[in-house]
C-alpha cells in the first residue's frame, strides 16, 4: 500500500498491529501445542462463541463476544494467516490516522458486532446450537472496511499481481459476505465461513467511520474517551459534587457568622477542616 493515500506507521509505531498480531499468532501455537487435551476439546472450542455458552459461569459465557476474537482452529493455518495479512496490511493505515486505542477499540467492536451478527442468522437459519464461531475476521472486516472508507480510490495488488482499488476490492468482498449471509438465513450453508461475522464487522467499520470517525480520532490522540456516555455522566456527577460541596460550605460559615465556630456540630467542624486543607493545598 502505497504513502499517498494512507499514513502508514512503521512495524516499530504501529504497536496496536504488533500487539494483535503477537496475541492471536500465540493463541494459535497455544492451541496448536494442545491439541484436544483440554477435556477433549481445543482451546478455539473452549474459547470459541455458541449460543448456548453464552450462559456458561453464570454469565460470564458472554465473555466468548471477545474471546472467539482472538482464536483460530489449529487445523486451518491459513485462516489465521489471511487473517493477521489483513490485520497488517490495512491495519497499519487505520492505526496511522485513529492511533493505538482507536484501532484495538475498532477491533473489538468489530468483531463484537460480528459475533453478533452470527448468532442472530444462525438462530434464524436453525443452527443457533451448532455453530462455533473461531476467528478474527468479523474484526479485520470492520478495520479493512474503515481502510477503504480512508482512501477508496488508493490501488493495491491483488495476490501480488493484480491491481484493484481498495474501495472496488472491500465492496466485493461485503457483497459476497450479504449474499451468503442470506443463503445461511435460508438455511443454506455453502461453507464452513461465518460470512455473516464478516458482515457484522464490516457494517461498524461503516458506522465507524461515517458517524464516529471524529470519536476514533480523539481517541487516539487520548483526548478521547472509551466509553464518552460514561465519561460525561462521570463529569456531571463531578461538577454537582463541587456544587453540593461549595453550597454546604456557604451554610456551615453563615451559621459561622450567626452563631460563632462554637454552634458547629462536630461533622460541620470535620467538613470544615477538610475544606479549609484543600484550599490549602491548591
Amino acid at each position: 500500500m502505497s504513502r499517498s493515500g494512507i499514513r502508514l506507521p512503521s512495524w516499530a509505531t504501529a504497536s496496536a498491529v504488533h500487539a494483535l498480531i503477537a496475541i492471536n499468532v500465540a493463541l494459535f501455537a497455544v492451541t496448536v501445542v494442545l491439541g484436544e487435551n483440554l477435556g477433549g476439546r481445543s482451546l478455539d472450542l473452549v474459547l470459541a462463541l455458541h449460543g448456548p455458552g453464552l450462559l456458561d459461569g453464570f454469565g460470564l459465557g458472554v465473555l466468548r463476544l471477545v474471546s472467539y476474537q482472538f482464536v483460530h482452529s489449529f487445523t486451518d493455518p491459513f485462516h489465521v494467516l489471511f487473517n493477521m495479512l489483513v490485520l497488517w496490511y490495512f491495519g497499519r493505515g487505520v492505526e496511522g490516522e485513529i492511533g493505538a486505542r482507536g484501532l484495538v477499540h475498532l477491533y473489538l467492536a468489530g468483531g463484537l458486532l460480528g459475533g453478533i451478527v452470527q448468532l442472530a442468522i444462525a438462530a434464524g437459519g436453525g443452527d443457533f446450537d451448532a455453530m462455533r464461531l473461531v476467528g478474527a475476521s468479523g474484526a479485520c472486516y470492520a478495520i479493512m472496511v474503515y481502510c477503504a472508507m480512508i482512501a477508496p480510490r488508493q490501488s493495491i495488488l491483488f495476490f501480488g499481481v493484480l491491481p484493484v482499488r481498495i474501495g472496488v476490492l472491500v465492496g466485493i468482498l461485503v457483497a459476497l459476505g450479504a449474499y451468503y449471509s442470506l443463503m445461511e438465513l435460508h438455511g443454506v450453508s455453502a461453507s464452513k465461513t461465518a460470512h455473516a461475522a464478516h458482515l457484522g464487522g464490516a457494517a461498524w467499520g461503516f458506522c465507524a467511520f461515517r458517524l464516529l470517525r471524529g470519536y476514533y480520532v480523539a481517541l487516539g490522540t487520548r483526548r478521547g474517551a472509551w466509553f464518552p456516555g460514561l465519561a460525561r455522566w462521570r463529569e456531571r456527577r463531578a461538577r454537582q459534587s463541587q456544587e453540593d460541596r461549595r453550597f454546604r460550605l456557604d451554610e456551615i460559615l453563615e451559621k459561622v457568622q450567626r452563631e460563632g465556630i462554637n454552634a458547629l456540630s462536630p461533622d460541620e467542624r470535620r467538613f470544615l477542616e477538610r475544606a479549609s486543607k484543600d484550599l490549602r493545598g491548591r
